[in-house]
Formats: structure tokens, C-alpha cells, sequence
């Protein structure tokens, strides 16, 4: 079989299974070996340092980041790439500010479907998605009110202009 004959949805399919694997495969051996504080602050800290790396993929791919629309556009592409198919509503949205609420996310389905405890999953989730929005463009930032993995129905956050202190 030749790589071509692999439909490519099936490909990315699989890769972003792997994706999802691997990370949590690393959260799960570290656990192992580290104590949970440990684990916690090597797995913010990761989390942290991938956010940033959306900024190069949105730049290779001649995405805009201009405002919160776009930063909220830029990262929601790069986020199904990596992890795959999200299904979402935007609430609200204006070039200040944007509201969306995820009702199919596929890090929480993967975790489901492995049987694999969520452990750190709204602090990872919040870590990279801050750090992404924020390396898209440092004026805005991201935050959570509510997460699917926490017990909610349905995960709600917002890209907004930063409020000055």
C-alpha cells in the first residue's frame, strides 16, 4: 500500500490520534516516575511553549491575526489541524471581542474513548490556548468560563483586547 492510496481524512485522522496518544502516554509515564507537582509544572510549562508554536503555523498558512475575530479564526484552524473536528457556536463576536462555545472537543472524546482519567486537562487546555492567543497577538488573551471536562455541557470562552491595568 502506498501512502496516496490512504484517504487524506483517514491520514489526519490518525495523526491527531497520535497526537493526543503521545501526550497523554508522556503525562501518564511521568506520573510514574515524578510526583504530581512535578508532573503538573513540566506539563504546564510544555503546554506553554506548544501555544506559542501556533503563531509560526498560522503565519505559514497566511492567516490573519489583526483582531480578536481573526486571532479566534487563526487559532480555531490551527486547534482542528492539530487535534481534529471541533464542533462549535460563536456567541458573540465583533473585532474587540469574541465568544464561542465548544460542544465536541477532541482531546475530552479521546480521553472518553481511551478510558484515560483527565487529569490536568483544564489547566493544560487553558495554558496553551492563553498562550497561543496571546503569541497570535500579544494585545488579547483567552479564558475559560466553563469546560466539558470539568462537568459542564459545553466549553465557553473568550478572545478579548486585554484590559489595562
Amino acid at each position: 500500500m502506498e501512502l496516496e492510496n490512504i484517504p487524506a481524512e483517514v491520514r489526519w485522522e490518525i495523526s491527531t490520534k497520535a497526537t493526543m496518544a503521545s501526550a497523554v502516554g508522556y503525562g501518564m509515564a511521568l506520573r510514574q516516575i515524578l510526583d504530581e507537582d512535578t508532573v503538573r509544572q513540566i506539563e504546564l510549562a510544555i503546554m506553554s511553549e506548544a501555544g506559542k508554536g501556533i503563531k509560526s503555523m498560522a503565519e505559514s498558512l497566511g492567516l490573519p491575526a489583526g483582531n480578536a475575530k481573526e486571532v479566534d479564526d487563526a487559532f480555531g484552524v490551527i486547534g482542528m489541524i492539530l487535534w481534529g473536528k471541533m464542533d462549535y457556536k460563536i456567541i458573540e463576536s465583533s473585532s474587540d471581542k469574541v465568544v464561542q462555545r465548544i460542544t465536541r472537543c477532541p482531546n475530552l472524546n479521546y480521553h472518553e474513548e481511551m478510558n484515560v482519567p483527565i487529569i490536568t486537562m483544564p489547566d493544560l487546555c487553558q495554558t496553551f490556548s492563553t498562550s497561543a492567543v496571546e503569541e497570535l497577538n500579544p494585545k488579547y488573551t483567552q479564558s475559560y468560563s466553563k469546560r466539558m471536562c470539568e462537568g459542564d455541557k459545553y466549553c465557553e470562552y473568550v478572545v478579548e483586547l486585554k484590559k489595562i491595568k
